[in-house]
């Protein structure tokens, strides 16, 4: 693992969030090229079971990636290795790739995500899809964009529209399996909606819901690099990110995640208007109901905890 500190940028002009899109796209797309054409057999390591696995691609990229951005002089957060002291200013969060068992399974759904967070808040987010050759990226407060991963005669390509409110009968769900633990009344919402999906790579999931191809993603737990880009994505598009018990998102934490075109004005569970709580009818019951480990015992405790046992080198990083 390393850690960095990050060095003062003086031209503040350069560091503005859309300066910086640039280059971090350039990263981002040295990156993919690297996964998609890695030049050498794949070493497959697990991390804490059988199917939390990491390559030596992985961390390839994320070293190609932090290389690339060390210029900017912030220091970068990644899943497979690089830490920071502190989130104060600006860190860069990274999944180098985000569903790396679809990387090694299936070599498709699986994503490249970046975020640039400043005081905990995201201000830059970039989600590639190097399979599709798609692109997605936000700069807070200027909207979310899309277009091809590998065209660079412009950056970003063409806005996102802003989505609209939907009831839940009108959209995909996206949802964990370890939410069913979470979410009584969720195959109730389910049989409601237009199907259920998960895709296994959160920041995939996560556009899904920006581009109003999904009506909304809930998932029990998610760290930061999981989530620090496509929320802002989202956010810019017009929908709300929540946690399960719909209070505020803070990217520096693990924890759940509700998104959802059916938010922000809201929709009630049987289509009623809800302007106070954003996607209310997704949320709650949340409690600690048992359920299976991999294993077939039953655990005492719930998946959907933000104090859940699990990655912890975030829980490291300093405030």
């Amino acid at each position: 693992m390393s850690s960095q500190h990050a060095a003062p940028i003086h031209d503040a002009d350069a560091s503005a969030p859309d300066r910086l899109l640039a280059p971090a796209l350039e990263a981002v797309r040295a990156g993919a090229l690297l996964a998609l054409d890695p030049g050498e057999e794949l070493r497959i390591d697990t991390k804490r079971d059988r199917n939390d696995v990491v390559t030596q691609i992985d961390r390839g990229v994320e070293a190609l990636i932090a290389e690339r951005l060390a210029p900017t002089g912030y220091p970068l957060l990644g899943e497979e290795g690089h830490t920071v002291d502190s989130w104060r200013g600006r860190v860069w969060v990274l999944d180098p790739i985000d569903g790396t068992l679809n990387y090694v399974a299936v070599h498709r759904h699986w994503a490249i995500s970046l975020a640039l967070v400043e005081d905990g808040a995201p201000v830059l987010g970039i989600v590639a899809d190097p399979v599709d050759d798609r692109l997605y990226t936000a700069v807070a407060g200027r909207g979310a964009r899309t277009g091809r991963l590998f065209d660079e005669s412009g950056v970003g390509g063409r806005p996102l529209p802003l989505i609209q409110d939907a009831t839940v009968a009108d959209g995909v769900v996206i949802a964990h399996v370890h939410a069913l633990a979470c979410l009584g009344h969720l195959p109730e919402i389910v049989r409601s909606s237009r199907g259920l999906r998960c895709y296994g790579a959160a920041a995939l999931e996560l556009v899904e819901v920006a581009a109003g191809r999904a009506g909304s993603l809930v998932h029990p737990r998610l760290q930061p690099w999981d989530v620090a880009a496509g929320a802002l994505i989202c956010r810019e598009t017009g929908a709300a990110v929540t946690r399960l018990d719909g209070t505020r998102v803070d990217v520096r934490e693990p924890g759940s995640l509700v998104a959802g075109t059916c938010c922000g004005g809201g929709l009630r569970r049987g289509g009623r208007r809800n302007d106070r709580a954003p996607c209310a009818w997704l949320r709650k019951p949340v409690g600690p109901q048992p359920f299976l480990r991999p294993d077939g015992r039953r655990r005492s405790r719930s998946p959907c905890g933000q104090s859940d046992v699990g990655v912890a080198r975030v829980g490291r990083v300093g405030s």
